[in-house]
């Protein structure tokens, strides 16, 4: 008699995606070169990037904070933004502290709002409480 084992379906649902789309990302996308890719889940972040060695970054959104937003001049004329996002310090990894950056994205303001509203969410789904140092 075989052992048959059956694995369950995860949630991959991607609540965004999106690309680099800055004058140069415009143009790496017209020769279709772009191979960064910027990914948002239920639960993580993944950043894609690579052509020959292909590198995907997942981070969990309960230990990121304070996605913020950055627009310079020519940013504001081509319609996209910068927006980034701090792993939180007291997770304890190698990472703690860095600050995780999506850049030349379009509708910043939306993707920095959903983003803070996923982080929020999955916080909230595994019942994480943070204390402030005084």
């Amino acid at each position: 008699m075989k052992n048959t084992e059956t694995i369950e379906n995860v949630d991959f649902e991607i609540k965004w995606e999106g690309k680099p789309s800055g004058i140069w990302g415009r143009f790496l996308s017209f020769l279709h070169l772009n191979f960064t890719t910027y990914q948002i889940t239920k639960d993580e972040l993944i950043i894609k990037r690579g052509f020959f060695k292909q590198r995907t970054n997942t981070i969990e959104l309960y230990l990121l904070k304070d996605p913020d937003m950055e627009i310079n001049i020519i940013q504001r004329m081509l319609g996209v933004g910068n927006v980034s996002v701090t792993i939180d310090s007291h997770s304890h990894g190698e990472r703690a502290g860095e600050v995780v950056r999506l850049k030349n994205i379009k509708d910043c303001e939306k993707v920095r709002k959903l983003l803070r509203d996923a982080i929020e969410a999955d916080v909230m789904e595994r019942n994480i409480t943070y204390f402030d140092k005084v």
